[in-house]
């Protein structure tokens, strides 16, 4: 992975209390900002200079900073990844599934990306982008706002997560054609009002698992969300780290579309469903343990002939349930090769339409 230079964007008071809950507000606006000038015969934008802190404690309202010469940042908007990469997979005969490019992408270049370091409440945003500072500072004011205890990312674009975060939310609030890749790279994310990971709005949502990261990701039984990572837009998994789910709420992942794993380590505890994607749920690799008082696996979409399908090809699943193990709509397959113990108190595989299983 490259490096380049990072000027930084630092919150460094408490994120819950000093916030408010008067709306969403710019990051750039919240407060004065004081900027160290570079050392003397240093290129503006380099590693000496270009450090914004931002207090909380003292935020005020206000607009961003203008820039005086606006530099094209849209490279941060986009993605590597190669077209021509898709899989498409047969459920049935009138029901297909796939893995997009966009969900097959594992990789990240951190010069080209967006970071988030978080440290207990408190949060420094930094860029790699080859800009200046202000253009940076600016870019970053218009990607991240605060709405209370909730960081929301509204562009497309990779974000990477760093360490740990209690009682606020990261959301994700994209117009109907953003996407946004979050690389969980070692953080450990608690919020017991709601879902630490929240992806609200927008086309589509790829979690990545930083590699040798252990992350862990819970919420409370006071949440109001129905997972502890909660989508309302499609979500794939991927990458090859771990991620620790404890649920304690509702669901521990649960997607209102479609939910796709295509690897990683992934243990999750839920007081509901250990996995849920109302229009499918789809895991074609993957070492997954899942523990849940309900459902292992659910997807329960019956308003359309096409959805509320299970599609396992690949991995290693194990799921402890106290109803069914697989629980599924119009279809419920599982592919050979893929390695699969159940313990449930009902059904292993629960479906009243099209069953494909090993012997």
């Amino acid at each position: 992975m490259k490096y380049r230079y990072i000027p930084t964007i630092l919150l460094s008071a408490a994120l819950l209390t000093a916030c408010g809950s008067s709306g969403v507000k710019p990051v750039n606006g919240l407060a004065e900002a004081t900027t160290t000038p570079a050392a003397a015969g240093t290129e503006a934008g380099s590693a000496a200079g270009g450090t914004v802190t931002i207090d909380l404690g003292n935020a005020a309202e206000g607009a961003a900073a203008a820039i005086n010469e606006p530099e094209d940042l849209g490279f941060l908007a986009e993605f590597p990844y190669d077209t021509g990469s898709k899989k498409e997979y047969t459920v049935t005969e009138t029901i297909t599934t796939k893995a997009s490019s966009f969900d097959q992408m594992e990789e990240y270049d951190e010069a080209h990306a967006i970071v988030l370091n978080l440290n207990g409440n408190g949060l420094e945003i930094t860029t790699g982008a080859a800009a200046s500072n202000e253009a940076k500072e600016n870019y970053i004011a218009e990607a991240i706002v605060m709405d209370g205890n909730k960081i929301c990312i509204v562009k497309s674009g990779t974000y990477i997560l760093r360490g740990s975060l209690s009682g606020g939310q990261i959301c994700f609030k994209g117009g109907a054609d953003d996407k946004i890749q979050l690389v969980l790279d070692n953080a450990d994310l608690s919020y017991t009002g709601g879902a630490p990971i929240f992806f609200e709005s927008g086309d589509k949502a790829l979690i990545t698992l930083a590699p040798d990261s252990v992350n862990h990701v819970s919420d409370g039984i006071d949440s109001q969300d129905k997972g502890c990572i909660f989508s309302k837009i499609d979500l794939t998994i991927n990458g090859s780290g771990s991620l620790e789910v404890t649920g304690a709420h509702n669901n521990g992942i649960s997607c209102k579309d479609d939910l796709k794993i295509l690897n990683g380590t992934i243990t999750v505890q839920a007081a509901k469903n250990a996995l849920k994607g109302n229009d499918s749920v789809v895991i074609l690799g993957g070492n997954l343990t899942l523990s849940s008082k309900d459902d292992g696996i659910q997807s329960d979409k019956k308003e359309d002939e096409t959805k509320g399908f299970l599609y396992l090809d690949g991995g290693v699943i194990d799921i402890t349930a106290d109803d069914d193990g697989l629980q599924a709509v119009t279809a419920l397959v599982v592919k050979e090769g893929t390695t699969i113990n159940i313990r449930c108190y009902d059904k292993k595989y629960n479906c009243d339409g099209y069953v494909e299983k090993p012997e």
